[in-house]
């Protein structure tokens, strides 16, 4: 490197204005979603705190606004099912936030329904109470408005100035012999891990959408990366109580995850899917190295050449607000809706002890320490991230609370944010399949996490 340009190779330079726009973006980037930072004691992250400090002026209106968007989002998709007038169609980003099916209009009339009723105090008693539609409106509305808002916003430091092909070169091979993925993903896994699931999500759906995946690239690892961040674990290992052994726990939860994702990606589903990239776009990533350059070269090489071609920011912007109104129309309904109808099953009904009967038999066969009420949360996971946390509250055993805790964090697949979002994406995964991979992964994940509580509680 000189004063002025940046030399891959004899002959190959570039400016350094060049090499700073994939620099200081990306430094950004990691900065924004990567970097834990500790405030008032806490662990934390930077998008955290911006989603803070924008929620912090408009608190008291959420339910407001909530209630307002899941209205329009409902009417719209009413509008689109109906009439399919011309003035939408002819507009891309109204018609993506109207556009639906019958199956999922029902579900964003029904978030809409419950939202209402919570807002107006009006209706059933049972779908108005703090841990059924309250929780829905009060709890998962916000988060999903404010991590899915900000983070389509922001995601652009990550995707558009190099840092996926930077990372994804260098490291191309252990992930590649590891997890038959490419080194992109690892950018895929800290963003869940330091930010949120859904950040991790919509980064792994991005770059499906953008020819950067394939369909079984994109589902192996929004399958098995998606983990819950670590801010929110915190929360899950306090409502478990086992936040006294928060580090060795939470660093068992990732040695579980990464030895899970290892061989789920090897098993069905995940193994048959086809090594095909998104049919309106194609294949626009190349994975070859030219044998001139070193790695960190050729790293950097194809680094800065992606940050040339990023648009201006202000495009980037409004692309990103767009990205987030549609995904919002897509999600918010049919999670508050989905939420509301997992927490009355769980903790209002006798149907998930009905359901986890079988499990509670194979449980207390092998030993496992009060295997009646543990069993509820070994699948309640389907539904909802914290039901597992929230069973592990009420039992005893510290050893079960640990290990029920750690699902709470790794199962993945819960239905109220993570499924829904897959569910409505362009990867083509299906209800069954999603079953399928939550149950693969919870019979891998539960002995780990059982051997683990064993040498640590």
């Amino acid at each position: 490197m000189t004063s002025k340009k940046v030399y891959f190779k004899q002959g190959d330079e570039l400016s350094l204005i060049q090499f700073s726009k994939f620099l200081l973006p990306s430094l950004l980037g990691i900065f924004m979603f990567v970097m834990p930072v500790t405030v008032d004691g806490n662990s934390t992250i930077v998008v955290a705190l911006v989603m803070a400090v924008l929620r912090a002026p408009i608190d008291h209106i959420l339910p407001e606004i909530s209630v307002s968007f899941l209205g329009f989002a409902a009417l719209g998709a009413a509008v689109y099912l109906l009439f399919r007038p011309s003035w939408m169609l002819q507009r891309p980003v109204l018609l993506a936030f109207c556009e639906t099916t019958p199956v999922w209009f029902l579900m964003r009339l029904l978030g809409f329904a419950v939202a209402c009723m919570v807002f107006f105090d009006t209706g059933p008693a049972l779908l108005r109470q703090a841990d059924t539609g309250g929780t829905a409106l009060n709890v998962i509305a916000p988060a999903l408005l404010f991590t899915i808002g900000v983070a389509c916003i922001l995601l652009p430091l990550l995707t558009d100035f190099g840092l996926l092909e930077f990372t994804g070169t260098m490291l191309r091979r252990p992930f590649e012999r590891l997890f038959t993925l490419p080194g992109r993903a690892a950018i895929d896994a800290a963003s869940s891990i330091f930010a949120a699931a859904s950040v991790g999500l919509l980064l792994t759906f991005k770059q499906y959408e953008d020819g950067r995946y394939t369909v079984r690239e994109a589902a192996s690892v929004a399958t098995n990366f998606s983990i819950v961040s670590l801010p929110f674990s915190l929360v899950v290992a306090a409502t478990a109580r086992v936040d006294h052994l928060f580090f060795p726990w939470y660093l068992s939860v990732v040695a579980a995850c990464i030895v899970c994702a290892a061989i789920m990606v090897r098993l069905r589903p995940l193994k048959t899917l086809p090594d095909s990239y998104y049919e309106p776009v194609g294949k626009t990533v190349n994975e070859e190295k030219d044998d001139q350059y070193t790695l960190v070269q050729w790293a950097l090489r194809e680094a800065v050449m992606r940050a040339a071609a990023a648009p201006k920011p202000h495009r980037l912007f409004v692309r990103g607000l767009q990205s987030a109104v549609v995904t919002l129309a897509k999600v918010m309904g049919p999670s508050l809706a989905i939420v509301t109808a997992s927490s009355i099953i769980v903790f209002h009904s006798p149907a998930m002890e009905a359901l986890s009967w079988p499990i509670y038999q194979l449980l207390d066969l092998v030993g496992v320490p009060e295997a009646q009420k543990v069993a509820p949360g070994v699948i309640g996971g389907f539904l909802e991230m914290l039901i597992p946390s929230l069973v592990a509250a009420s039992v005893d055993s510290e050893l079960m609370r640990f290990v029920l805790a750690g699902l709470s964090v790794s199962q993945l697949i819960y239905m109220s944010e993570v499924g829904v979002l897959i569910l409505r994406s362009k990867v083509p995964l299906s209800f069954i399949n999603l079953l399928q991979i939550f149950l693969l992964r919870t019979v891998i994940l539960f002995p780990l996490l059982m051997l683990a509580g064993w040498l640590l509680v």
